[in-house]
């Protein structure tokens, strides 16, 4: 059974651009997959703790047990289990969300999802896809061929050994009129993504 394990990380509950990007992505994965699994990991509801110095010691020493270090157990056993990821992301401050910060410094670990040797680091998440569904109130400057949160996302993906990404960021939604077009755009890629091809309307560089 093909499973897709969906992060969230907006703050907000509802009118969530990202949520509800990820909810129609979510929708589409199930007419291409309808005997598939959706793991649902929520940052903002299911908290994740910081990072701190007793949870780091046990990452490197085994005889150190602790809830947090279950906690990175489980939540380094979803990315194992799952064949795809979905991350929806919004930008607060310039950069991603502390919460899904937070997660990451959960599920990097040597010799769980990496490992770091004389010939560098390679990861052990492999034969994965990911998607990335990110949202940002400012315009993403021209000039920038991916956005700051796709290039701090990807780059942790990376070193996890998750190389086959699709990126679905809208930008400028600030503007509402802007947002409704960035809104149809992306439904458009995703079903693009999926070959579907009933949902075609605007069209832009992706």
């Amino acid at each position: 059974m093909i499973t897709l394990l969906r992060i969230d990380s907006s703050l907000r509950m509802n009118d969530s651009y990202s949520r509800l990007m990820g909810d129609y992505f979510v929708q589409e994965w199930k007419i291409q997959h309808p005997q598939g699994k959706v793991i649902q990991r929520d940052v903002t509801l299911q908290l994740t703790p910081h990072l701190t110095q007793e949870t780091l010691n046990g990452f490197f020493d085994e005889t150190i047990h602790s809830e947090h270090l279950e906690l990175s157990d489980l939540l380094i056993e979803e990315l194992h289990t799952c064949d795809e990821i979905l991350m929806t992301c919004p930008m607060y401050n310039y950069g991603i969300p502390s919460s899904l910060k937070a997660y990451f410094d959960q599920v990097v670990r040597t010799k769980k999802t990496f490992t770091n040797d004389s010939n560098g680091i390679k990861g052990l998440l492999l034969n994965k896809k990911a998607s990335i569904i990110s949202v940002m109130g400012m315009p993403q400057p021209l000039t920038q061929k991916r956005n700051p949160l796709e290039v701090q996302i990807t780059n942790i993906f990376n070193q996890l050994g998750i190389m086959e990404i699709s990126y679905f960021p809208m930008d400028g939604m600030i503007n509402p009129e802007e947002a409704v077009l960035k809104m149809e755009q992306q439904k458009n890629f995703i079903n693009q993504h999926f070959n579907h091809q009933e949902y075609a309307t605007h069209t832009t560089s992706h």
